[in-house]
């Protein structure tokens, strides 16, 4: 852990150690040079050697001993320079001129709650986001009754380097031949009251996350009413605060890391009611411990200063937890209806990248000073910033579209970029696009890929299928309408290469769609029935059908999946028992990495063709 905290902080490391049992790890975590510790002399000699003399940081974890010999190597004849010396479990008895002696009393995380507490958090969303890597583990048999054996091991050395985890699953129980050790699995309940299971399902730093939006998949939160889709068919999701805690509760104790909630200034196309994004956001972020909150934020009625401002003092109150969705607007009467005005597409795009760079640096300068055709600032200077840790500057931004103007925005300043569902060439040429943009704008790897997806998970595909039809058979024909028309009129000023304007479910050939084609132009009727053309990602089906097409979007380069359910009281705990157990039992066995394998397994279902039961 000390090695990649120091080189987190852009210091180069030496570790002494036995080389020969521990150096492939070592190095494997950052060291830059392995110092044999056998020969403590020889070992003080080629440090002081390689420093030239400039060492001014080190760290033992071993005992007074070794902690002498590090004196010795930091101590320089006549050095000004002060240097520095922590012992984790002793310091030597003689001190030298030079060197300043440091202990970490364990204690302190007791006595002052406040800096255990923030040492505790900066350290577990280290490890969350995969920055820091956990010690490897060695399992001790037998349960609580193993505990003595198993310090008796790190007694004698048999085991150094590891860190000994004692499964309380575990028990031993006597057989006519002795003692064995019995396994006691644990399985979710009917109700998972704490974060135990989403820790066992989400230890793998490379797995694919999941939200959920307005209510969370990585959900889509249902803070509107209707649901996720534009339907009449029955649902069990309700758009009120108590129940989408639950909601939120329940996504987080069964494994799903994010939620979405959405952005809307007036009722349409069967959202009759909505709660505004922020404000539910932070209400989510009370009930839950661990859940990250996207909050979708629309420039226009939105300046950036409070939106700012708010995520900010969110973000303090949640521990780092506040995310935001900046979306540039699609429905043209909400801008008219509260007096904004309803741009073109390329300025709506082209303010909200101005929105974007705005939030950056109001979050990361002390004096944020811009002057845009949008937005302007002067040495504004905001206090309290949100928080940051290495990896996490400021609270993520997400950001979607299909256009040109979206890639653009996403290349140049997003830390995400969201996806609708789409067809396999359809994804491969976003993701393949928006990659090659960021490498132009000098961010090359920086960008990450999240998509829509609606689940519809059963125990047969014609049953999933079944209930598909009988969500499009049920549409809300008139508010589908009324939302294509509004889709329609938001990208109507997205031109082809001809000058032409795209028209609604106008049959575009592929060169030409993922040149100028607006989010929807390629969706029909069906597809609209779900907001984001959540059908098309096709997580439709058996469980292992949806783990599989999910490992296929895994192995594209997507890194979040956006879930939304039918039925939100019951689906999302059922998708964290049948089917995200099913996605980390497959990434644990190196599936998801291939693409060619993946595409070749599950790509078939991506054609453009309708599934029959």
């Amino acid at each position: 852990m000390a090695i990649q905290l120091a080189k987190l902080l852009g210091l180069r490391v030496i570790a002494v150690a036995d080389v020969a049992k521990h150096g492939s790890r070592l190095v494997d975590l950052g060291a830059d040079l392995l110092v044999d510790r056998k020969d403590p002399s020889r070992a003080i000699e080629i440090i002081r050697s390689v420093t030239k003399g400039n060492l001014r940081y080190s760290i033992d974890t071993v005992g007074k001993e070794t902690a002498t010999h590090l004196q010795e190597a930091l101590h320089q004849s006549g050095e000004k320079t002060q240097a520095h010396l922590v012992g984790l479990t002793g310091l030597p008895k003689a001190r030298l001129p030079g060197i300043s002696y440091h202990t970490v009393p364990i204690k302190v995380f007791h006595t002052i709650p406040s800096v255990g507490e923030q040492t505790m958090i900066w350290l577990e969303q280290l490890l969350i986001k995969g920055i820091l890597h956990p010690p490897e583990i060695e399992i001790a048999a037998g349960g609580l009754e193993g505990v003595n054996e198993a310090l008796d091991s790190l007694r004698v050395g048999s085991i150094s380097g590891k860190r000994i985890v004692v499964p309380v699953t575990q028990r031993k129980i006597q057989t006519p031949d002795g003692y064995t050790t019995k396994e006691i699995s644990p399985k979710p309940s009917a109700k998972v009251n704490s974060l135990e299971y989403a820790d066992k399902l989400n230890s793998d730093p490379d797995r694919v996350k999941f939200a959920s939006e307005a209510i969370f998949y990585r959900y889509w939160v249902p803070n509107v009413s209707g649901g996720l889709v534009i339907s009449k068919i029955a649902q069990k999701t309700k758009w009120d605060l108590d129940s989408n805690a639950k909601y939120a509760q329940t996504a987080e104790r069964y494994g799903l890391e994010y939620a979405l909630t959405q952005i809307r200034f007036m009722a349409g196309y069967g959202a009759e009611n909505q709660h505004e994004s922020v404000s539910f956001s932070q209400a989510l972020l009370h009930h839950t411990e661990r859940l990250i909150v996207m909050a979708a934020l629309l420039p226009g009625p939105w300046n950036p200063a409070v939106a700012a401002k708010q995520v900010a003092s969110i973000d303090n109150y949640s521990k780092g937890r506040a995310a935001v969705n900046v979306v540039s607007g699609w429905f043209k009467t909400e801008f008219t209806s509260i007096g904004q005005w309803w741009l073109d597409h390329a300025e709506r795009y082209r303010r909200s990248r101005e929105f974007i760079a705005c939030l950056k640096g109001i979050w990361t300068q002390d004096q944020f000073n811009y002057n845009g055709d949008f937005y302007q600032f002067h040495n504004y200077p905001l206090r309290p910033k949100p928080l940051s840790w290495p990896g996490r500057p400021h609270p993520e931004i997400f950001q979607g579209g299909n256009s040109i103007d979206a890639r653009e925005n996403a290349a140049a300043g997003s830390d995400y970029y969201f996806m609708n569902g789409n067809t396999l060439e359809g994804f491969q040429s976003q993701i393949k696009d928006v990659k090659e943009r960021a490498e132009k704008h000098g961010r090359p790897g920086k960008v990450k890929f999240a998509v829509n997806g609606f689940v519809i998970a059963r125990e047969t595909e014609a049953e999933a299928v079944r209930v598909l039809q009988e969500i499009q058979g049920k549409a809300d024909k008139e508010a589908v309408e009324v939302f294509g028309d509004e889709v329609k009129n938001a990208g109507s000023s997205t031109a082809n290469k001809t000058g032409k304007p795209i028209l609604f479910l106008e049959i575009i050939q592929p060169a030409r769609s993922n040149e100028k084609a607006g989010m929807w132009a390629n969706s029909k009727f069906e597809d609209l029935v779900q907001y984001n053309d959540g059908f098309k990602t096709k997580l439709i089906g058996t469980p292992q059908q949806i783990a599989d097409r999910i490992l296929l979007l895994k192995s594209l380069g997507v890194d979040i999946v956006l879930l939304a359910f039918l039925h939100y009281d019951d689906e999302i705990q059922s998708f964290g028992e049948q089917v995200l157990p099913l996605v980390r039992k497959l990434e644990a066995e190196g599936r998801g990495k291939n693409e060619a394998y993946e595409v070749e397994l599950t790509g078939d279902v991506y054609k453009a063709r309708n599934v029959e039961a």
